[in-house]
């Protein structure tokens, strides 16, 4: 049985992962602003019981932070995975950066928490995950974060905190090695979520999760550092 941290795990592709983590057996701790509210979190509590923890994190909030640390770590001796799957498609989560419109405190917004807070979750749960078994560190990025293949207008903070994401990845992977921690970037697909909710995403969650769940299953230690997709496929930088 597993630990699995999961910082935005109230909905979309976080929600998927605690979920069928679940149904595989482990334990999960989800956490997310609206974590204590989330019926779908609840409904999984009242199934699972124990093997299900749910807590607060604005993963921007280093006080938040700090406070989730003490709490899981005084819950568990490490942790197995961690899944950075909290973000947001701009500062405001509605609307994307456009040319023209730009603003800086919605920029700022963006990165703090797609690119600043999953390296500032993997520093603090460091101690944890290096007591873990074969532990990893899953950064849930996007095929918008990469340089090579994006060529279209707007979206100037997602893509970007996205891309930065990838090089946090990359950073990541070097300093942990020594550690035996695995550290890869995922682009899911595109998922059916809140965050899609205007657009014509095609996959399910379900699709996304399991795919992923697959590739993490036989991630080995040269993995490391690797962009990769929902089929384990490498995605060019």
């Amino acid at each position: 049985m597993r630990t699995v941290l999961i910082p935005g795990g109230s909905s979309g592709i976080g929600l998927e992962f605690a979920r069928r983590l679940l149904e595989a057996g482990d334990r999960v701790i989800a956490a997310s602003r609206n974590a204590e509210g989330s019926t779908n979190l609840r409904e999984l509590k009242a199934e699972h019981g124990d093997r299900l923890s749910i807590y607060p994190l604005n993963v921007g909030d280093e006080a938040s932070r700090r406070s989730l640390f003490e709490a899981v770590s005084g819950e568990v001796d490490g942790l197995d995975l961690l899944i950075n799957s909290a973000g947001i498609i701009s500062g405001d989560e509605e609307h994307i950066s456009v040319f023209g419109r730009l603003d800086q405190e919605e920029l700022a917004q963006t990165f703090l928490v797609n690119s600043i807070a999953p390296l500032m979750m993997t520093e603090l749960f460091f101690p944890l995950l290096k007591a873990g078994d074969r532990p990893i560190v899953v950064n849930i990025s996007s095929l918008n974060g990469s340089i090579s293949l994006w060529d279209l207008h707007g979206k100037y903070s997602y893509c970007a905190s996205k891309a930065a994401l990838n090089m946090m990845t990359k950073i990541l992977s070097a300093e942990l090695r020594e550690a035996g921690i695995v550290v890869v970037s995922f682009h899911p697909g595109w998922v059916q979520t809140r965050m899609t909710r205007n657009e014509d995403a095609p996959m399910t969650p379900k699709e996304s999760i399991g795919g992923m769940l697959r590739v993490i299953e036989a991630l080995q230690p040269e993995d490391s550092g690797k962009f990769l997709d929902w089929e384990g496929k490498e995605v060019p930088w």
